[in-house]
């Protein structure tokens, strides 16, 4: 599709990423102002349409952009489409031309009869371009709870990072995502390129293998606190019998990067996550809005 946006003639694509002769350029544009290469994750084979980027192209260069992040999840027993916005971005030679108010729309437009809430995560410098369409504020929470370490600890091997330019540990931490994580409130349908896109990129130094549960941990330290993105296993055990192993000795307390199923023994508070604030948009369904939740953290783009 050509359009004239703010005096311009432009191509509109749906998604470049599947298009030979546009996802260089896509690549580029997320690289220029995000500081992201999102080559190496294409290139694992483990992209599969789950994130959608819609783009206009000055030529065949990309230069905005609104992503679409499919997430399908099993809550309250329920099948549920969450669609997120996602990786907005604007080369700086576009900006404040109305590129990403006519993507927001067309994403907007496609979507929301499709899904069953669109949500997104928003930082400090665009906290009022978002209620322009509709969205407003919501709250997530984390979950924490003292960690108690597992005797385990001390047996030699009795835990490993998984390094993910092995493919053998590449197959393990796919095995252990299919068996999904019990703990949590949330069951993640189809979301293997996604928790690839995290530990391909952000996370790839903070992922474990523990034998005994034959379980993967990917979870970061952060001074006396262990922050644990996500738990694949299908053992009979407990989230402290896990990480009460990975976490070392001046570890004091776990908190979740997912909401727990059974919140028995953990405390809750507001998230305080810096420059970052969820907005939901209006008159479609909002879980936030009554419970204390947080999506996992493994879904988002």
């Amino acid at each position: 599709m050509t359009l004239c946006i703010g005096g311009k003639e432009l191509t509109f694509i749906s998604n470049p990423i599947i298009d030979e002769k546009f996802r260089d350029s896509y690549f580029d544009l997320v690289e220029k102002v995000f500081g992201l290469d999102f080559t190496p994750w294409y290139d694992s084979g483990f992209y599969s349409g789950n994130f959608i980027p819609y783009t206009l192209f000055d030529n065949t260069t990309a230069v905005s952009s609104v992503g679409v992040v499919i997430n399908d999840l099993i809550y309250s027993d329920s099948l549920k489409r969450f669609i997120q916005i996602s990786t907005v971005v604007t080369d700086t030679d576009y900006r404040k031309m109305g590129h990403g108010r006519w993507l927001t729309e067309m994403v907007l437009n496609e979507w929301q009869d499709k899904c069953d809430c669109i949500y997104l995560y928003a930082n400090d410098s665009v906290l009022d371009f978002y209620p322009k369409f509709g969205f407003q504020p919501a709250h997530e929470y984390r979950y924490h709870m003292a960690v108690h370490n597992n005797p385990l600890q001390k047996i030699p091997d009795a835990y490993r990072k998984l390094d993910l330019s092995n493919q053998n540990d590449v197959d393990i931490l796919v095995g252990a995502y299919k068996k999904a994580n019990p703990f949590s409130l949330f069951s993640m349908i189809n979301g293997l390129d996604l928790m690839m896109f995290h530990c391909i990129t952000f996370l790839h130094d903070f992922i474990y293998y523990v034998e005994r549960y034959d379980a993967v941990v990917v979870a970061e330290e952060e001074e006396n606190n262990l922050f644990c993105y996500d738990i694949f296993t299908d053992a009979d055990c407990s989230i402290n019998d896990v990480l009460g192993i990975i976490a070392s000795n001046d570890i004091e307390s776990i908190t979740l990067g997912f909401t727990p199923k059974d919140k028995t023994g953990f405390s809750v508070e507001k998230a305080d996550e810096k420059d970052t604030t969820v907005f939901v948009l209006k008159d479609m369904e909002n879980i936030f809005a009554s419970n204390q939740i947080t999506l996992p953290f493994l879904s988002r783009a």
